[in-house]
């Protein structure tokens, strides 16, 4: 599982839906190849509009981006300029320095198989999670759901940025490819987020 590269894209997306417009939500239809029913309070900030954008992560005037590393400035912004990455924000109920955001991506990957494998990915996660976002990281669920049908692995986890929780959903498309689904909210607003985020991914219909 190539957790690190995909996990580093959460600490600079409540930046990136600042730099680029917006189309309002509804049913929406993704890139990805599924289509999904997102609540009109919510915005969607398609792949060409953040390819479109890309170049202002590599921006190296200002501090907009505060003390986020060069390297995982780099990892993201190769995802962004490959429009590999689309993004649904809240417009309203957020504080002025963090947007509540969904973001969607896949990643080469195998969802575990068995209670032993997915007893190794929650083991090992902490740390590396950890790792790549410089701090200690705790994670609060790992277990396997059925979504749509389907298998997935979720996950509910401390943000990368300090006061924020992220969930994830990992669904499996087909052999080798899973879609993922990442939340991130300010702790005040998670109890929000959870009942939105739940209704979005039980919407989603694979194509």
């Amino acid at each position: 599982m190539k957790g690190a590269q995909m996990h580093r894209i959460v600490v600079l997306t409540s930046l990136l839906v600042l730099l680029a417009g917006a189309a309002r939500a509804g049913e929406y239809e993704s890139g990805f190849g599924f289509g999904i029913s997102v609540p009109e309070v919510w915005l969607v900030l398609t792949r060409s509009e953040v390819a479109k954008n890309a170049a202002a992560f590599m921006d190296e005037d200002g501090d907009r981006f505060g003390s986020v590393p060069p390297e995982m400035r780099r990892v993201v912004f190769d995802r962004v300029e490959a429009g590999e990455l689309e993004i649904f924000y809240r417009r309203e109920g957020s504080s002025e320095s963090f947007v509540d955001n969904v973001n969607i991506m896949t990643q080469p990957a195998d969802l575990p198989a068995s209670e032993q494998q997915l007893a190794g990915v929650c083991r090992v996660l902490p740390g590396e999670f950890s790792r790549v976002f410089g701090r200690p990281i705790g994670i609060d669920l790992c277990e396997m759901r059925e979504l749509i049908g389907r298998p997935a692995l979720y996950l509910q986890f401390d943000g990368a940025i300090p006061g924020t929780t992220t969930l994830q959903y990992q669904l499996q498309r087909r052999a080798g490819e899973t879609l993922v689904l990442t939340a991130t909210a300010a702790k005040p607003n998670l109890a929000r987020l959870l009942g939105e985020f739940e209704e979005m991914v039980a919407s989603i219909r694979m194509h």
